[in-house]
C-alpha cells in the first residue's frame, strides 16, 4: 500500500470537490450570471429569476459527465471500444510506474495518446458532449427543443453556457457552448495539468484499483491471452485507470440527486402515480393512452428513486463504506428526531412491489400514511430517505426550497442538517426564500470561523461551516425587462449572508408598521377629544 507524508485516517478524510465555475448568458430567465460551486451553494432571490434553471443545469452537466471529472469523460466512454489498441498494454504499464509516488507528478500528457485524442475530440465535436448536454437539458426541462429555453433579446438570439473546472491551484479544462435556433456550437480545452502529486490525495483510495490492474497485467493467465481477447481486456483495465485519474475523489464517478420543489405532492401520491405507470407500461396500456403527459426529467428521476427505493438492500461490508453509511444514517436520524418527532419507513405492498412510505410518531405503535400527515412531514420524508439510503460522500445533493412548509425553528434545524452533510463530504446545492435559514447558516459560518481561529481549520466539526465552503448567489431582476442577473452575496461577520433586498423588505415593513401605528394613535386621540 502506498503511503504519503500527508496520509490521514479515513475517519477524518473527506473528498475534495473540484472547483466548478459555471456562467450563462440569455439562459431562460437569466440575462447573465456566473457562479462557482462550493461545498454548500445557496441560490436566493424572487421567484421566476432562474434559480431552478441554474440548479437544473448543474444537475444536467453532472449527469452527462458522472460528476465533475479532472478531464471530460462523457458517460458513453466512446474511446473504450474504438480505435487501434496495439501496444496499449505497454503504455498502461508505463502509466502504472508513474503512479508510484517516487515518479510523481503525473500530468495529463502522461495518459496514452489515443485516450487524449478521443477526449479532446469529444470536447470539440458538438455531436458528442454538446449534444449530450442539450439532450439532457431537454429531458430535464421537458422541452420539445433546446431553443425553448433561449432568452431572445434585441442584442442576442442565442444562449451561452461556459464551464470551467479547476484543481488545486491550477486550471484543468473548460467547455463553451452556444445555442441558437440554427444549431449548437462548442469548443473546449484541456490543460496539461498535474493529475496527481504527493500532497493532493490520500493514496489509499487508489490502492484497490491500481493494484488490481497491476495484478491483471502480471498474471500468467492474462499474459497467455492474445489478439482481440487481450485487447478487450486492456480496454477494461484502461477504463478502470481512467476512472481513478478522472475521479480521484472517490476513484469512480460520483452520484447526484435532485429533490424538486413539488416533492411533497409526489410523496402523497407516488403510489397512485406508480400504479398508473405500471398499467400504462404494457403495449395494451400504451394503445389505450396514445398521448401521455410527461414529467420533467428531474421529477421523473426523483419518482424513479422512490419506486426503486429498497430500505433493506445490502450494502458493501467494506469498513470505510460502513462508516460513510453510518454518517448518513446519523444525519437522517437527527432530522427525524429533532424536526419530525418520528421516523420515516418504507413498506412494500407485496414482495417485489414498489414501496410505500409511512410515518411513525415518537412513542406511538402505529404507522400513518404520508397522505395523512402534515405537509412538513411529507416535505421532509424524501430528504430523510435520500440521505439514509442513497447519498454518499463525494455525491451532490440538490434540494429546492428545503424550508418549504417548515416552522421557523425547523428551518434553522434544516441549516444544521445541511452543515452536517457538508461535513460528511456531500456537496449541497439549495434554492431558498428563507431568511431564517440564511440567518442560521450565517451563525454556523461564524462558528466555523471561530474554529479556524482556534487552529481547527482542516475539517469543520458537526454543526459548523467554514466561511470559504459556503457560497450564496442572489438572482436579481431590475425594473427593466432585461431578465435577471446573478451576483455573489459576500459573508459579513456582522450582517451574515442576508441579501440586501431582504433588508429593504424588512425596513419597508417596519416603516409601514410605524406609520400605521402613528395613524392609529392619532385616530385614537381625535376620537377621545370628540367624546369629551
Amino acid at each position: 500500500m502506498y503511503k504519503s507524508a500527508n496520509d490521514k485516517p479515513r475517519e477524518s478524510w473527506a473528498p475534495k470537490h473540484p472547483d466548478v465555475r459555471i456562467s450563462v448568458e440569455h439562459f431562460g430567465p437569466i440575462e447573465e450570471g456566473e457562479i462557482d460551486l462550493r461545498p454548500l451553494t445557496i441560490f436566493v432571490g424572487p421567484s421566476n429569476t432562474g434559480k431552478t434553471y441554474l440548479a437544473v443545469l448543474v444537475y444536467a452537466i453532472h449527469r452527462i459527465l458522472h460528476g465533475f471529472p479532472r478531464f471530460p469523460v462523457s458517460k458513453y466512454h466512446s474511446y473504450f471500444w474504438s480505435g487501434n489498441f496495439n501496444g496499449l498494454d505497454d503504455e498502461i504499464k508505463d502509466i502504472l510506474s508513474k503512479l508510484n509516488p517516487e515518479e510523481w507528478p503525473f500530468f495529463f500528457s502522461d495518459l496514452p495518446q489515443i485516450v487524449r485524442d478521443h477526449i479532446q475530440e469529444d470536447l470539440d465535436n458538438p455531436q458528442v458532449l454538446a449534444n449530450l448536454l442539450t439532450g439532457e437539458l431537454e429531458r430535464c426541462f421537458d422541452l420539445e427543443t433546446i431553443t425553448d429555453m433561449i432568452r431572445v433579446t434585441e442584442k442576442s438570439v442565442g444562449a451561452k453556457i461556459n464551464l470551467q473546472i479547476n484543481g488545486e491551484e491550477q486550471s484543468l479544462w473548460n467547455f463553451h457552448m452556444s445555442m441558437t435556433e440554427s444549431g449548437v456550437e462548442s469548443e473546449g480545452k484541456i490543460e496539461n495539468a498535474m493529475l496527481l502529486r504527493d500532497e493532493f490525495h490520500d493514496l489509499s483510495s487508489y490502492e484497490e484499483t491500481i493494484m488490481g490492474i497491476r495484478d491483471s497485467l502480471e498474471h500468467e493467465f492474462f499474459n497467455k491471452k492474445g489478439g482481440a481477447e487481450r485487447e478487450e481486456e486492456m480496454i477494461y483495465l484502461l477504463r478502470d485507470l481512467i476512472n481513478v485519474m478522472a475521479y480521484p475523489e472517490k476513484g469512480k464517478p460520483s452520484g447526484i440527486y435532485y429533490l424538486p420543489a413539488d416533492r411533497s405532492g409526489i410523496m402523497h401520491s407516488h403510489r397512485v402515480i406508480s400504479s398508473s405507470l405500471m398499467a400504462r407500461s404494457t403495449r395494451a396500456g400504451l394503445e389505450r393512452f396514445p398521448e401521455l403527459p410527461t414529467f420533467s426529467g428531474v421529477t421523473a428521476d426523483f419518482l424513479e428513486h422512490l419506486i426503486l427505493y429498497d430500505q433493506s438492500r445490502v450494502r458493501s461490508d467494506v469498513r470505510a463504506h460502513q462508516d460513510i453509511r453510518r454518517n448518513m444514517k446519523n444525519i437522517a436520524d437527527r432530522l427525524e428526531n429533532k424536526t419530525l418527532g418520528g421516523r420515516i419507513q418504507a413498506i412494500s405492498a407485496s414482495p417485489g412491489g414498489y414501496p410505500g412510505f409511512v410515518y411513525r410518531p415518537r412513542d406511538m405503535k402505529h404507522d400513518i400514511r404520508l397522505s395523512r400527515t402534515s405537509s412538513m412531514v411529507s416535505e421532509l420524508a424524501s430528504v430523510v430517505l435520500f440521505i439514509r439510503g442513497s447519498v454518499e460522500d463525494g455525491d451532490t445533493l440538490i434540494i429546492e426550497e428545503p424550508e418549504a412548509h417548515l416552522h421557523p425553528a425547523a428551518q434553522t434545524e434544516m441549516a444544521a442538517v445541511l452543515a452536517d452533510l457538508v461535513g460528511a463530504g456531500v456537496r449541497v446545492v439549495i434554492t431558498t426564500h428563507s431568511d431564517w435559514l440564511l440567518q442560521e447558516v450565517g451563525n454556523l459560518m461564524r462558528q466555523g470561523e471561530l474554529e479556524e481561529k482556534a487552529g481547527k481549520s482542516e475539517v469543520s466539526s458537526a454543526g459548523t461551516l467554514r466561511p470559504r465552503d459556503v457560497g450564496v448567489w442572489l438572482f436579481h431582476r431590475d425594473k427593466t425587462d432585461r431578465g435577471s442577473t446573478v451576483r455573489e452575496v459576500p459573508f459579513d461577520r456582522v450582517g451574515g449572508i442576508e441579501p440586501s433586498d431582504y433588508e429593504d423588505i424588512a425596513e419597508e415593513l417596519y416603516n409601514r408598521s410605524a406609520e400605521l401605528q402613528n395613524r392609529l394613535e392619532e385616530a385614537g386621540d381625535t376620537d377621545a377629544g370628540d367624546t369629551e
